[in-house]
């Protein structure tokens, strides 16, 4: 399984938005596929996930984040920023854990008519906006 399909199982195990899939561009130069969160990021090693968590010099709360990520085995532990393993998919609650920990959002649910009147907001919304040609035309 390449990386990417394995962080889109990561980022359904998470329940997290699909916009924080991406690769960083710095410089001209393009990384490779990660979840990408406000405080942090994971990338797939080996068999398993690498968790990346920065507190922004806070290492009382990068206590607090190895104590509730402790189902992880930290690799790396600085003073207010550290990696974390996991070897699988999370369940739920380690999944809450972990979304809360890197700043990623939750992933949008929608019942069938909220997606229906948005649908129909976008439509509304795409036709009020084109030129006065392109309206008659369609």
């Amino acid at each position: 399984m390449i990386d990417r399909d394995r962080l889109a199982a990561m980022l359904i195990a998470l329940d997290a938005s699909p916009r924080t899939l991406r690769r960083p561009v710095c410089r001209g130069w393009v990384g490779d596929w990660q979840i990408t969160g406000r405080h942090g990021h994971i990338i797939p090693d080996g068999h398993g996930f690498l968790i990346y968590v920065a507190t922004d010099e806070s290492p009382r709360r990068w206590g607090f984040v190895k104590q509730r990520l402790a189902f992880c085995r930290v690799t790396q532990d600085g003073d207010d920023e550290g990696c974390l393993r996991l070897d699988r998919l999370p369940t739920q609650t380690e999944a809450d854990a972990i979304r809360e920990a890197i700043g990623v959002k939750r992933r949008r649910h929608l019942s069938a008519e909220a997606l229906v009147a948005l649908e129909r907001a976008r439509g509304a919304v795409g036709r009020h906006h084109q030129p006065q040609g392109l309206a008659e035309a369609a």
